[in-house]
Formats: structure tokens, sequence, C-alpha cells
């Protein structure tokens, strides 16, 4: 057994996708020992925890049953934020519909449409992003913001970068 502290994690999420995300980083964590409780498990909260306890030694042997008291244990994370800006000699409805296919292709979900706001899953993490553009005399200048947990912000980052470059190049022909 280990000599660190235990920690339950309750993680709620809000449908079959969000779910299986969960459980595949779960499953595939390398570090420590990650295992999911057999038996039953309740959360109890103002409860005569002596007397439930009792209750439960009468029911079943004792050997069986293991009780924590729990705190909630946070860890402050906070996003990352990256910011990509290149100005594309082309007009601004066409780099609009150009960073429409780019968001479809990584499955994001429009947010907020007045903001231009996107959430996306990456196998990196989650992250949202918006856009900008400001047509000009030499094109569209675009400019997409990103912020996400763990390499996401980077992971789309550099996608976006490199997509846009891509793009910028095919326009100059």
């Amino acid at each position: 057994m280990n000599d660190g502290p235990e920690y339950l994690y309750v993680v709620d999420y809000a449908d079959d996708a969000e779910r299986k995300r969960v459980e595949y980083l779960f499953n595939n964590w390398s570090e420590g020992d990650l295992s999911r409780p057999e038996g039953v498990v309740r959360l109890a909260s103002d409860v005569d925890h002596e007397g439930l306890y009792e209750r439960l030694v009468s029911k079943v042997p004792e050997e069986r049953i293991r009780a924590y008291r729990l705190e909630e244990g946070r860890t402050e994370v906070s996003p990352t934020t990256r910011t990509v800006e290149r100005t594309v000699p082309a007009k601004a409805d066409a780099v609009q519909t150009f960073l429409e296919y780019m968001l479809s292709k990584k499955k994001a979900v429009l947010q907020s449409a007045a903001h231009n706001e996107y959430e996306l899953y990456t196998k990196k993490g989650r992250a949202t992003t918006t856009y900008d553009l400001d047509e000009g005399s030499d094109g569209t200048t675009v400019t997409i913001r990103i912020t996400g947990y763990a390499d996401a912000s980077s992971f789309l980052a550099d996608f976006f970068e490199s997509e846009l470059r891509d793009y910028a190049a095919s326009q100059r022909s």
C-alpha cells in the first residue's frame, strides 16, 4: 500500500463523451495507483459516523469496511492563453470561411456567436477559442486567442499557426 495521502475523485459529466474522456484519462494515468473502489460507495455528510459504522459492522465483517474522512483537496490550476496573429492577403469573408473550416477540422462547438467563442476538446486537453478579423489595405489580420489547460493551448496554437501560414501562402500565389 502507498504511504502517501489517498484521494477520492468525484467527476460529474454532462454527457457520455465527457464521461469517456475522464475514464480514458483515469485508465491511462501512469503515476501512482488509481483504482475504482469495489463494493458500495457512498458520500455521507451530517451523519452519526460512529452509529453508522457500528450498524455496518453488525451487517458485514469489519475488515471489509473502510471509512475515510474527506476534505476537498482542490489545487489551483490556471489556464494558459496563447495568441496567434497573422495577416492574410484576402478579404475578411474569405478568411472567416477558412477559420470556420479550421474550427470544424477540430470539431469545435460554438459557445457564443456574438463573441466568436468556440469550445474544443483535443487529446491534449480542453480549450476555448475566440477570434477577431480586421480587414485592412494589405489583407485581413486574424487574431486567435486560445485559452486552455495542460498542453491544449500550445497544441492548438501550433495547429492554427500552421494552417494560417499555409492559407496565407496560398492566397499570395
